[in-house]
């Protein structure tokens, strides 16, 4: 009976997980044709409005704005309270909003841009 459990459990674990995990890496993200399209290392990757994956850059932050495209910056992001996207101007620093809606960054905040993100191809 432990043993059907267990085949249970590793069942329902590999539905769970991403289809488009390559080699344990479950960052990758389909793009429009299914073909997984894989951060660089401490990256992320998003799927913008138009379906397109865009992608940090290593240690910076992505996230979608008001509109739905990608912006990003040298560090982590936060949203204020209008929606404007503010980054960490320090690699891998960290960006959250304080009790007042306020953009508070590691160093200083400098506006997300989408010009920061990258486009990776996808892996064949």
């Amino acid at each position: 009976m432990a043993c059907h459990r267990s085949i249970v459990a590793a069942a329902l674990l590999a539905l769970l997980l991403p289809a488009t995990a390559l080699a344990g890496d479950t960052e990758c993200t389909p793009n429009r044709e299914g073909k997984p399209i894989c951060p660089a290392p401490d990256s992320r990757c998003v799927t913008n409005r138009s379906g397109d994956v865009v992608c940090s850059t290593p240690g910076g932050g992505i996230e979608l704005d008001r509109y739905g495209d990608a912006a990003c910056g040298p560090g982590y992001c936060t949203k204020d309270l209008h929606g404007d996207l503010f980054c960490s101007s320090a690699p891998r620093g960290a960006a959250s909003t304080d009790r007042y809606g306020n953009a508070a960054c590691a160093v200083s905040c400098v506006p997300a841009k989408p010009q920061a993100c990258v486009r990776p191809k996808p892996m064949k």
